[in-house]
């Protein structure tokens, strides 16, 4: 325990700390003899541990932050309280600095350390604790104490001090001092990253209760998010936030945006920032999934791990239990499309080395596709107005589109080319585009031949919606106008990484997409608002977005 006798008016007094704030009446000289007082008492109570590498560690990570601050007319001393429950770190004054034991085993690495010890040289440098102790000596109870022998100064110090270490510093000082340890962890040659990773690390459920360090810094996620903000990362991921990204609630949006987390559906409200799971199944993995354009019907193709049956689940809104309306064997699903009035479904699977499709009505039967002319190997398929199905299919060793409507026959149109397309998208009846390698075409469809155009290339994934098109392009995520045969984009995300599942609402002012920094990376789920470049992160480890309403 810290000492025990505290004088009841001293707490009284700092209560009343903002009266004068830059109010200094403590020499230097009493501050440091203030601060041996402090020390030796926590001295007496804790001990110190005894470890000469751990305190050569701490010493010269300490040394290193205070060539770097601003204040550097205090003879520093950095010592390990050999206290083995009780996280903490404290700055007595005149320079005196503690970490017990049990905060130094917890933390992790020499940048973690440098943030917790910047923090309490921060404390010092900005004159946090003269200014305290200053403030409550100001006190007209107290005002002979200047006059007053040292020692009764010292003495009275001392107790102001421990009752400060009870109550806390002010939420300023706290700011102050966290910004002041993050730049010198910088100047040092410390990761500032570590800043935050520290203080999460002692948020941790197995530190409640014992963590006293933050039972007198409060408000510990506003601490967080303001380092990450002042370091320019996420706070959660820890990667570099785009120069767009926006902080705070999501402005409204005509459309629900649905995504997977795991093997579970979430939804983004529209006049929300906060999403919420709307499906779940034990042991099922949903593969894809499409959305009515109210939001209310969700079509799922999942199944159960380690499982080769696909089932068809309808989900609806307020409904008690998922419909499984059908079931197919397939080892891999690759595409899964719903067509533009909602009333059909495409699924192309594959299965025994062979490619196949299937097409459903919305209650989830199996409609039927031609069979007299062989399809050949389906690749992809699109839906474009007029509910035709355009399936990219290998037939004779040509790459055609099949074209079929429902309850109608095939017929098929040459694309003129050799590779399989990676991405397709249609904007009407007759104007679709395809990635085929690194090369993005728009094709005009007539009775049996496709006109292409070149629009763009080195492009590694795109998005169409009206005249609006988003392309990954030279490393980074671009939105433009396609006028003719003329894009003109502007960078909207240009971070390092991959960028992929683009996709918009259907008035294009909205563009979802994921970003993993890198490969082993968990992808985001980024939304971005097309006319003011504004970015915001919805969710991490989330993949395959749809709005409602497509």
């Amino acid at each position: 325990m810290m000492r025990q006798t505290i004088v009841t008016s001293l707490l009284t007094l700092l209560f009343f700390a903002s009266a004068s704030p830059q109010l200094i009446l403590i020499s230097r000289d009493q501050e440091i003899e203030i601060g041996k007082e402090v020390a030796a008492q926590l001295e007496k109570e804790y001990g110190v541990w005894d470890d000469p590498e751990q305190t050569r560690r701490i010493e010269r990570i300490g040394k290193s932050l205070v060539a770097v601050c601003e204040r550097k007319d205090m003879p520093y001393t950095f010592k390990i309280l050999n206290e083995k429950k009780e996280l903490n770190a404290m700055a007595a004054p005149g320079g005196f600095i503690y970490i017990t034991r049990a905060l130094l085993e917890a933390l992790d690495s020499d940048d973690e350390i440098a943030f917790v010890l910047g923090h309490e040289i921060g404390h010092i440098a900005g004159d946090h604790i003269r200014k305290q102790l200053s403030q409550a000596l100001a006190a007209s109870i107290l005002l002979d104490i200047l006059t007053a022998r040292s020692s009764q100064l010292v003495r009275i110090g001392s107790d102001i001090m421990f009752s400060l270490y009870q109550s806390g510093y002010s939420r300023q000082h706290e700011r102050d001092a966290d910004t002041r340890g993050v730049r010198y962890m910088k100047a040092a040659g410390y990761n500032p990253i570590a800043a935050i990773t520290a203080l999460k690390k002692l948020g941790m459920e197995r530190y409640k209760g014992l963590v006293r360090w933050f039972g007198t810094h409060p408000d510990v996620p506003s601490r967080i998010q303001r380092i990450a903000e002042m370091l320019g990362v996420d706070p959660e991921t820890l990667q570099p936030l785009p120069q767009g990204a926006a902080p705070g609630k999501i402005p409204d949006r005509p459309s629900k945006l649905f995504f997977l987390v795991d093997n579970a559906v979430f939804c983004l409200p529209s006049k929300s920032s906060q999403p919420q799971k709307v499906w779940q199944l034990e042991k099922q993995r949903v593969e894809r999934f499409q959305v009515s354009d109210d939001g209310k019907v969700l079509w799922m193709l999942v199944r159960r791990e380690g499982s080769e049956l696909v089932h068809l689940a309808i989900w609806r809104e307020g409904g008690k239990k998922t419909d499984f309306a059908a079931s197919f064997y397939a080892e891999k699903v690759s595409d899964f499309s719903r067509s533009p009035n909602g009333k059909w479904l495409a699924v192309v699977a594959q299965q025994s080395g062979r490619s196949f499709v299937k097409v459903f009505d919305e209650k989830g039967r199996e409609v039927p596709l031609p069979d007299r002319t062989p399809l050949g190997e389906v690749s992809a398929v699109q839906w474009i107005a007029g509910d035709e199905l355009l399936m990219f299919t290998e037939r004779l060793g040509e790459m055609n589109i099949a074209i079929w409507s429902p309850r109608e026959t095939v017929r098929f149109v040459s694309t003129g080319g050799k590779s399989f397309p990676r991405q397709t998208a249609s904007l009407d009846q007759q104007t679709i585009f395809v990635l085929t390698d690194a090369t993005l075409k728009r094709g005009r469809i007539d009775r049996e031949t496709i006109q292409w155009e070149q629009i763009a290339l080195p492009v590694k994934a795109f998005a169409v919606s009206g005249k609006f098109l988003a392309l990954v392009k030279d490393g980074s995520l671009q939105v433009g106008v396609l006028s003719g045969q003329d894009w003109q984009g502007s960078v909207i995300d240009n971070r390092d990484g991959e960028f992929s599942d683009l996709t918009f609402s259907k008035d294009g002012q909205w563009l979802a997409y994921t970003y993993r920094a890198k490969p082993s990376d968990p992808p985001q789920l980024w939304l971005a608002h097309v006319p003011t470049k504004r970015l915001w992160r919805v969710a991490v480890n989330a993949t395959k977005p749809v709005f409602a309403g497509r």
